[in-house]
């Protein structure tokens, strides 16, 4: 006799581990993150931090917070931190929602939603997309008595689609106001400019939305796991009671902090990855690919006839000929389409290149 779980194990996705057959230098573009190093400032306070490793990091991330508050106009007393965002999802759920309860997504919604849900016994509901974007009026038709909880990435992860403001006004105006709303941010900062300011404003209108940030993708720190939640201020303690205590580690917390004083650097590195964004889309587009409209630092794209066993093939010539890891797309109904995050524009080239290699091989083998 075992001990009896009370979660169904998950099937951790499969990645290409084995060596590169060309002895060429691996590069990973699975994981959406920047291409970009540190910045020198963050590296020293990194440094600085690490001097001091016998000590806990401040507990409420006090420092942190008030750069946060400053830098994005909002109350200190309104942010909770945490590690990554991603700690943050499991405390909303945890304080919200329970066995016989429901939490809504929409159909391609963040993964993270999906395993949230099921570590605290909730039902997961799926609201259906159009055109892979997230659709308000779907998801407000999916709301039942036992809706406690939305979550909602946008940009989403892993179609990158956006929807605008006013939508996320419709949404939150339209839900019953015991429903906590979470707009998650991951990608904002690649949006249109003043989108997360205009989404923060969501909160001082509606005591049911969370909003959750990450250091991990514009910023550049995924590594180092911080990440931030914005929400009305009577929600606060409840938020501390599930977060766990110092979550946050010092060297973290001293480079968020430090990146934050850095924000037009910030803001030139996500400029960069923008225009390579509609430049690899219409490169990609020229070679016959459908490529899904994405407002986030990758692209979700397909060979328009190909199968699933086609993509897994090119996935596997992408790394054999260049040595790139993309991200096999497996959510039901994403199954043909590959991800992957823009990287320095040299690379982004050769994985175009590589691409129509696969192209012009099949066209040979027809």
């Amino acid at each position: 006799m075992r001990p009896a779980p009370y979660l169904e194990p998950t099937n951790l996705r499969g990645r290409i581990n084995r060596p590169q057959p060309k002895g060429l230098p691996v590069i990973n573009v699975g994981f959406n993150e920047l291409p970009y190093p540190p910045l020198a400032s963050v590296l020293q306070a990194i440094e600085t931090a690490a001097k001091q490793g016998q000590s806990y990091g401040s507990p409420h991330c006090d420092a942190l917070r008030d750069a946060l508050a400053l830098r994005n106009g909002i109350d200190a007393e309104q942010i909770v931190c945490g590690n990554g965002s991603e700690e943050l999802l499991d405390v909303v759920a945890r304080c919200f929602a329970r066995t016989g309860d429901e939490i809504l997504i929409s159909q391609y919604g963040y993964i993270q939603f999906e395993l949230t849900t099921k570590r605290v016994g909730a039902t997961l509901v799926k609201a259906p997309e159009v055109a892979f974007t997230s659709s308000v009026g779907a998801l407000l038709a999916a709301v039942t008595p036992k809706t406690r909880v939305v979550f909602l990435a946008n940009p989403n992860n892993p179609t990158g689609t956006l929807i605008p403001v006013s939508e996320l006004h419709r949404l939150a105006d339209g839900l019953p106001r015991h429903v906590i709303l979470v707009l998650d941010l991951a990608y904002g900062e690649f949006a249109v400019e003043g989108y997360c300011a205009d989404v923060h404003r969501l909160v001082d209108a509606h005591e049911n939305v969370i909003i959750t940030r990450t250091f991990s993708k514009a910023y550049g720190l995924a590594g180092l796991r911080a990440g931030w939640c914005h929400a009305s201020a009577w929600m606060i303690p409840i938020l501390y009671a599930a977060r766990g205590m110092g979550t946050v580690n010092a060297l973290a917390q001293a480079a968020a902090t430090a990146v934050l004083a850095e924000q037009k650097q910030v803001d030139a590195r996500v400029a960069t990855i923008i225009s390579e964004r509609t430049r690899i889309a219409g490169a990609l587009g020229q070679l016959g690919l459908k490529v899904v409209p994405s407002h986030a630092n990758f692209l979700m794209a397909r060979i328009r006839d190909a199968s699933p066993q086609t993509t897994e093939k090119l996935v596997e010539h992408l790394f054999d000929q260049e040595g790139f890891i993309v991200n096999r797309t497996r959510e039901q109904g994403l199954e043909p389409f590959f991800r992957f995050s823009l990287h320095l524009p040299e690379n982004n080239d050769r994985l175009v290149d590589c691409i129509r290699s696969f192209q012009d091989a099949r066209q040979e083998d027809r």
